[in-house]
């Protein structure tokens, strides 16, 4: 199962600007949907969903994070090679790695650095690095409503509450 966009869905379209491959679309202040022969199931969209309308591979609520919290790249330079390497780098469809000069770079051209304002936590440097040196945090099980049962609804989210529980309840 790939990602859903339930009923709750408000068009607002913060989903559609995170989407690394385009899977979202739809009208603005109508329902979305997500293509699910481009959905590479990132959890990019459900971190952004001011009403938290977003089910994930396995049917679970995505929970949505303020802007401070939002899946991010981490490097790690004791394992990344740097220039020798640049998978990371070209996959990216958001230009958020780069080359850069760190205290661990051995390399003359730098290593892989992230540009987090650009970074939308997709998954795909991370899956494409044989170095293991690329991270997505908070991690993908973080992701999910279900690991934070005391949360309260995001303002403005309180009317969505009934339609929500019985989405997620299936």
């Amino acid at each position: 199962m790939t990602y859903e966009i339930v009923e709750n869905c408000i068009g607002c379209t913060a989903c559609v600007s995170r989407c690394p491959t385009n899977a979202i679309y739809g009208e603005r202040n109508v329902i979305h949907y997500i293509d699910p022969v481009l959905c590479i199931e990132c959890g990019a969209c459900g971190a952004v969903c001011p009403v938290e309308a977003i089910l994930d591979e396995v049917g679970d609520l995505c929970r949505k994070f303020p802007k401070k919290e939002w899946p991010k790249a981490v490097v790690d330079s004791e394992r990344c090679i740097g220039s020798g390497c640049e998978i990371c780098i070209n996959v990216c469809p958001f230009d958020a790695l780069e080359l850069g000069h760190t205290e661990a770079a051995t390399d003359f051209f730098g290593q892989a650095v992230v540009i987090e304002k650009n970074c939308t936590g997709c998954r795909l440097c991370e899956d494409s690095c044989g170095w293991d040196a690329v991270h997505i945090f908070p991690l993908r099980d973080m992701l999910k409503k279900t690991h934070y049962p005391d949360d309260k609804p995001t303002p403005g989210q309180e009317k969505f509450g009934k339609k929500k529980a019985a989405v997620a309840a299936g």
